[in-house]
């Protein structure tokens, strides 16, 4: 009864251990809607917002408490601290002018077109409505027949992707109920190109010209993986100064929108606000996670970022959009603050929208001139060479084994790219390569689990012998288990948790895996959705999943097989155990990838088979130890004994005499005669 109360205790607590490892331990360590109708819904919520937040046209009295900014700043203060030179004119003297709505498409969503995304823009508030990647690996998880877009529309917001605020023109358009987010800006027809267009918007009152300018570079088709700037678009701010007198601006830009979470019931990774800062030695990284940008939203405040910003993003788990000023801020800081924002807010806070907006430094322009600031927006996958030139391979994570991991892939890309085989096939072949360069050590982990339900009767026989003497009956089970070579026999499966955490964490970042297709399942990175069922289970869900339950019973078989028999009431008890942590581990695989999967089901098979072989073969003492008599017996070339054991040789060699001691003596002494004789001869 006391064993059982043991037991239960033990298997409650090892659960417990493993809920606060997998939900607190990990994450600390490691650590095309229509376009008009979506210009024309933003176009609605902002002429809305903007009647809130501006109050109403001239000739009407407004509220006595005006409404706060989402910083908590209220409008007119905001407003008021921009100046101009000049007193601005009455609002009857200003002739606001309008131009018409306008979408204008950048790049092609062809394949066979040398762009490698395509970017919809809206007049209204000159912003990008959308951006979409067309190369066929990058599609949308549900649908495989729409591309992926990067960018896009929140639902129940109103922001926009590079919508501008700008208090200098903003309190004169207030009279109007308008805002720079919601007019229409001119379209110059003279720089519209496939790859370029420029907006203008003049302020009411003749004195500014603003300009955004959007371009991007065609790239070959063939180095969609290393040429970054087909997936850079740039972003050009023109503030010209039509006036005789100096003027002072300051604006806010909005940042990416609608960066898409994917996968999200079984993603371990969601969106994250990435930040690289100029440290003068290098770039600094830092990273918010949208549940932590919720838990500040919630509080009323989420931190700002104020220090020198080479680039500021968001990202999911295989793509990035990141935002970098062009010129060096640690000598032209033109950025004051940088403000991440939840955009919309889901039940559970990883799921959240988010995204950020830019505060200016003040902008001075000298009269009849022109200040320009340029932006650089990286939309693509995770790669290195993409993300070399924004400094930002940091975001990439690589886990403890970075080195392994980067091996892993390679060989996944060679078997893939050079033989052409499919990832499902390459991940078996890269198990059975890893199997085979442990075939030494794992063989003998067979041998000892063989061997030690061969010396079963002994054990039986140790019992019966010292029943009454406890201390004498542990040592007697110990030395039968030394001799069986069981402790060594655990390498292997220490030598496989490196691998086994490296392909893990493959699966996970390498954009090459999603939606990479093997048999019935159309994503090795996520898991294999045999089909839909009808119910959903408590954190199982509704999909079934038949790999993780092939792995589990893949692993109860191999236990079976390699397992001793108990020698004791212990063992059978922990044994006993171990079954039920099968259905625990059951419960953690059902949603790890199908390429982890895939790995498991492979090395277990190999497993088995290596163990059944030795079946074949004749394990007994007495026959391993003539054998080992004989090879002692053998002439040594005097050469070859001068020469050095390398450092494989001597664990070789250590495991062996951990699997049979009673071997050591007779090994070591031809040895010992040999330098005798050595000694002798000098």
């Amino acid at each position: 009864m006391d064993q059982q109360r043991r037991l239960v205790t033990f298997f409650l607590l090892s659960m417990g251990v493993m809920f606060l490892w997998f939900n607190h331990g990990l994450p600390f360590f490691f650590p095309e809607l229509t376009k008009r109708k979506a210009a024309q819904q933003i176009a609605a919520q902002k002429e809305k917002e903007a009647q809130n937040e501006v109050g109403p046209p001239a000739g009407t009295s407004s509220p006595s408490n005006p409404n706060l900014s989402q910083n908590g700043a209220s409008s007119a203060e905001k407003l008021n601290s921009d100046t101009t030179a000049q007193a601005d004119p009455k609002p009857e003297e200003i002739k606001l002018e309008e131009f018409p709505s306008r979408l204008i498409t950048l790049g092609s969503s062809d394949l066979k077109s040398k762009d490698y995304m395509q970017v919809d823009l809206t007049s209204q508030g000159a912003a990008v409505l959308s951006l979409q990647l067309n190369d066929p690996r990058y599609r949308e998880l549900t649908d495989r027949n729409q591309p992926l877009h990067l960018l896009g529309t929140v639902e129940g917001s109103s922001r926009v992707s590079f919508d501008m605020k700008s208090g200098s023109v903003d309190h004169l358009l207030m009279e109007y109920g308008k805002t720079l987010e919601t007019v229409n800006w001119r379209v110059d027809d003279a720089s519209l190109t496939d790859h370029s267009v420029t907006f203008e918007y003049p302020s009411p009152d003749g004195k500014l010209l603003l300009r955004k300018t959007y371009s991007f570079e065609p790239g070959d088709p063939a180095k969609r993986d290393t040429f970054s700037k087909g997936y850079q678009l740039n972003v050009k701010l023109d503030f010209a100064n039509l006036s005789d007198q100096p003027l002072e601006l300051q604006y806010d830009l909005q940042g990416p929108v609608g960066f898409p979470l994917e996968n999200e019931e079984n993603t371990r990774r969601y969106l994250a606000i990435q930040a690289g800062f100029d440290s003068g030695s290098g770039v600094r990284h830092e990273q918010v996670q949208a549940s932590e940008i919720a838990k500040q939203a919630a509080a009323g405040e989420i931190e700002n970022f104020k220090a020198p910003l080479r680039y500021l993003g968001v990202d999911g788990q295989y793509f990035a959009t990141l935002l970098a000023p062009q010129e060096d801020q640690t000598e032209n800081n033109w950025i004051k603050i940088a403000q991440p924002l939840l955009l919309k807010k889901r039940t559970k806070k990883e799921y959240s929208q988010i995204s950020f907006s830019l505060e200016s430094n003040p902008v001075k322009i000298a009269p009849q001139q022109t200040v320009t600031q340029e932006y650089t927006l990286f939309a693509g996958p995770k790669r290195i060479a993409l993300l070399q030139p924004f400094s930002a391979e940091d975001m990439i994570e690589y886990g403890w084994f970075g080195w392994l991991v980067k091996i892993m892939m390679a060989i996944l890309g060679f078997f893939h790219n050079s033989l052409m085989l499919p990832y499902g096939i390459a991940i078996i072949m890269l198990t059975v390569m890893v199997r085979a360069c442990m075939y030494p050590i794992s063989r003998k982990h067979a041998l000892a689990a063989k061997r030690m339900k061969e010396l079963q009767p002994k054990f039986e026989e140790a019992k019966k012998k010292y029943e009454n003497d406890k201390e004498k009956l542990a040592k007697a089970q110990m030395d039968l288990m030394k001799e069986s070579g069981f402790f060594a026999g655990c390498l292997p499966m220490i030598l496989q948790i490196p691998i086994f955490i490296s392909l893990y964490q493959s699966l996970y970042i390498s954009v090459d895996l999603r939606m990479a297709q093997f048999l019935w399942i159309d994503n090795l990175a996520a898991p294999d959705h045999l089909f839909t069922m009808p119910f959903a289970l408590p954190w199982l869900g509704s999909s079934f999943n038949l790999l993780p339950m092939l792995t589990v019973c893949l692993f109860i078989v191999q236990q079976k097989m390699f397992a001793p028999p108990p020698a004791n009431e212990e063992q059978a008890l922990q044994q006993k155990m171990m079954g039920y942590m099968m259905i625990f581990i059951g419960f953690m695989f059902y949603k790890v990838p199908a390429g982890l999967c895939i790995y498991f089901i492979a090395s277990s098979m190999w497993a088995i088979a290596e163990r059944k072989i030795l079946d074949f073969h004749d394990t007994t003492a007495e026959t391993l130890s003539k054998k080992k008599a004989e090879n002692f017996k053998k002439p040594v070339n005097q050469d070859a004994g001068d020469k050095k054991a390398g450092w494989l040789q001597n664990k070789m060699a250590a495991l062996d005499a951990a699997a049979n001691p009673s071997n050591k003596k007779s090994q070591l002494k031809p040895v010992e005669d040999n330098k005798k004789g050595k000694s002798k001869s000098k």
